[in-house]
């Protein structure tokens, strides 16, 4: 028998934030829902790129010296964060936040001065953490974005909470990066709609989803013009000048589905960035050209 879900809205990392819970049971599904919330508001504050106060910039990113010891979460977190880098080849890059300040600037001439002074400092070689919680930086000037790494994380998060509470069906929604437990009742997958990147009204394709992840990034999200030309909110340490870079041009979208969030919005960032990439086995790719042509592998 078909049950309507327990729904619960929040917002964080200013993006609204859903829970769906299938139960039986509002007092678990509340106590759910609050632990959610909790949580995800926590991780947000720890990991603020743009707060002073948040552990990210306090601990990590005014560190004094080149080795930082983090907490057990932040050393878990990092370590994930700096494998699944590799694995893109150093494509998807944390310290990528370096070179935010350089599109603070006002001319073209600046931002490209800005790029070429802190683009060395950037890149899996300037950075990584061992077992024992220590983190090493090689460069003074180099910090960390965990932007495009915690709401993902937050999702995950989120749907570990809803399994410890015994519930085995639930959807969670953190601004388009989702995770769905187990699935509807009735046995039926869960179906996600991805947007078409050209009209964010209508969807392109519908997806179902069983016990696993899904990210998308695009380029139309957020940008930003500076003396006319629109720069992408995704950076990989050039400028990324819509409508003239050959792979922003190429792609306008691209969506992983995985068994992790924190996977899949990181190879969907990485795709955006270059869709030649290599693609694991345990992913499912769905980009998506300026044509509205869905390129996609076979594995699910």
């Amino acid at each position: 028998m078909n049950m309507p879900p327990y729904s619960y809205k929040f917002i964080s990392m200013t993006t609204p934030c859903v829970v769906q819970i299938y139960s039986g049971h509002n007092e678990i599904a509340q106590r759910c829902f609050a632990a959610i919330k909790q949580n995800t508001l926590r991780l947000e504050k720890k990991y603020n790129f743009y707060d002073p106060d948040s552990y990210l910039n306090k601990v990590i990113n005014r560190r004094q010296g080149n080795r930082v010891e983090v907490d057990k979460q932040s050393r878990d977190v990092l370590a994930q964060v700096w494998d699944l880098s590799e694995k893109t080849r150093g494509v998807f890059d944390v310290t990528c936040g370096t070179l935010k300040q350089c599109y603070q600037h006002k001319t073209l001439v600046e931002v490209q001065s800005g790029l070429d002074r802190l683009r060395p400092k950037t890149g899996l070689d300037s950075w990584h953490v061992n077992k024992q919680g220590q983190l090493f930086f090689k460069y003074p000037e180099t910090i960390i974005d965990l932007g495009g790494v915690i709401k993902e994380y937050a999702v995950d998060e989120a749907a570990r909470i809803v399994q410890d509470f015994g519930i085995q069906s639930a959807i969670i929604n953190f601004g388009g990066d989702i995770k769905v437990v187990g699935h509807k009742p009735g046995q039926s997958n869960f179906s996600i709609a991805i947007k078409n990147p050209k009209k964010s009204t209508e969807n392109i394709v519908v997806v179902t989803l069983n016990n696993q992840a899904l990210a998308t990034s695009a380029s139309y999200e957020r940008s930003n013009k500076i003396e006319g030309r629109e720069f992408s909110h995704i950076i990989d340490g050039s400028p990324s000048i819509i409508g003239e870079n050959q792979l922003q041009s190429a792609i306008l979208s691209a969506t992983i589905i995985s068994d992790s969030t924190l996977v899949s919005g990181i190879y969907s960032t990485a795709f955006m960035l270059n869709s030649e990439l290599e693609i694991p086995d345990n992913l499912h790719v769905i980009l998506v050209d300026e044509q509205l042509r869905l390129h996609q592998n076979l594995q699910h």
